[in-house]
């Protein structure tokens, strides 16, 4: 019973390591801050990748001589060097597959938040024409991208739609080296990650890794200024048109796309209810949006569920303080989730003309139950942001 205790104790540790990108820094700052025992993984669970198992079972022997986070740690260090030469060899692999493509139309998108969205566009738009594989859901690392180059690409493709992330620089030009990419787009340069890179300006400089991969320069499409997005129907339609896609036939598909799911995607939660699903949008940006959304809805009542908005370093505090003005501006009530950004949102709230109702939920309760309590239809329910497990 003591080892069954043991491994579970030691399965939560490689979840909140998973959950921080296998980052012994962040890993090592959480549990400064909370005993293991406080993570339950409710929303996902440990994926048992290879490089998962490896630093399990390395870690499984020395946890009874260093305590479980050392060994975790020291292992997930060991395991990065012993499944480096794998790693070089899938990425070798699915370059030899590329270059081996010649016919494949390879575009790679980029930037601080609206990724996702823009490939789903991008990729209903031309799927009109072409055989077109994109990267699934959120997957956006060269690791990642490789293994689908490897898995997915297939003879009969002829545009691969490729989705980039990065939480440190070096990893856009790393993901351009594996694609060489013929299209370029950056979404947007903000303030999405500050914590991990520290500034805006390391933030710009990464995303704009991509620019010297782009040879023809009508090929490579950028915003504005910063803080500010690209049109995604005006650079989609330019994609489009270069890729000769009939204008007619671009402008009906962009008018019959579907956003991807939990991004501001409109459900029926009950007769009279609307649910504004946005729960996988994480920014000021996308925040903003669906506020505006919301305030769409006439003669509802308007309830705003959100736990804020994190990673913002120094201007987390700011962001979420603007945040609850802007709902209170809006929202019939505000429930907080959990405590991260609690005192934030409702100072922002209490600075606001307009006093919404506002109640509390801890991170780990169904909001659900207490939304039967309090909706009055018809109603329009606002999910902004959904965090992490180990986020309380």
């Amino acid at each position: 019973m003591l080892f069954y205790t043991m491994i579970k104790q030691l399965q939560k540790h490689l979840y909140l390591l998973q959950l921080e990108e296998y980052q012994n820094t962040r890993y090592w700052r959480w549990l400064r801050k909370w005993p293991i025992r406080k993570l339950i993984p409710r929303k996902n669970s440990l994926r048992w990748t290879v490089r998962t198992r490896l630093i399990f079972f390395l870690a499984l022997p020395i946890s009874f001589l260093v305590g479980q986070a050392r060994a975790v740690a020291w292992a997930s260090s060991l395991s990065a060097f012993l499944t480096l030469p794998l790693k070089k060899l899938i990425i070798w692999r699915a370059k030899h597959k590329l270059r081996h493509s010649p016919h494949l139309i390879k575009i790679v998108i980029t930037g601080s938040y609206g990724k996702t969205t823009f490939k789903e566009m991008l990729a209903w738009v031309l799927k009109s024409r072409y055989q077109v594989l994109k990267t699934p859901a959120n997957i956006n690392t060269e690791i990642g991208i490789a293994n689908v180059v490897n898995q997915s690409l297939k003879p009969k493709h002829q545009v691969f739609i490729v989705e980039a992330g990065a939480y440190r620089p070096g990893e856009i030009r790393d993901i351009c080296r594996l694609v060489s990419p013929d299209f370029g787009v950056v979404t947007i340069i903000g303030l999405m990650h500050l914590e991990r890179f520290g500034s805006v300006k390391l933030i710009k400089k990464t995303k704009l890794e991509i620019v010297p991969f782009i040879r023809q320069r009508d090929r490579l499409f950028l915003p504005p200024a910063d803080n500010q997005f690209l049109d995604f129907f005006e650079t989609i339609t330019k994609i489009a048109r270069q890729l000769n896609l009939d204008p007619k036939i671009i402008k009906k598909r962009l008018a019959s796309f579907a956003p991807p799911a939990h991004r501001l995607q409109q459900l029926t939660l009950a007769p009279g209810v609307i649910l504004l699903d946005d729960s996988y949008n994480a920014n000021p940006h996308g925040a903003q949006r669906a506020l505006q959304k919301l305030a769409s809805f006439r003669q509802r009542q308007k309830i705003v569920i959100t736990p804020g908005l994190v990673e913002f370093g120094r201007q987390q505090f700011r962001l979420n303080y603007e945040l609850g003005q802007a709902i209170a501006s809006i929202a019939d009530i505000i429930v907080i989730v959990g405590k991260t950004n609690r005192r934030a949102l409702q100072k922002g709230v209490s600075s606001s003309q307009r006093q919404p109702k506002v109640l509390f939920l801890p991170a780990q309760a169904n909001w659900q139950t207490l939304l039967n309590r309090i909706i009055r239809p018809p109603a329009v329910v606002l999910l902004e942001n959904d965090l992490p497990d180990h986020y309380f």
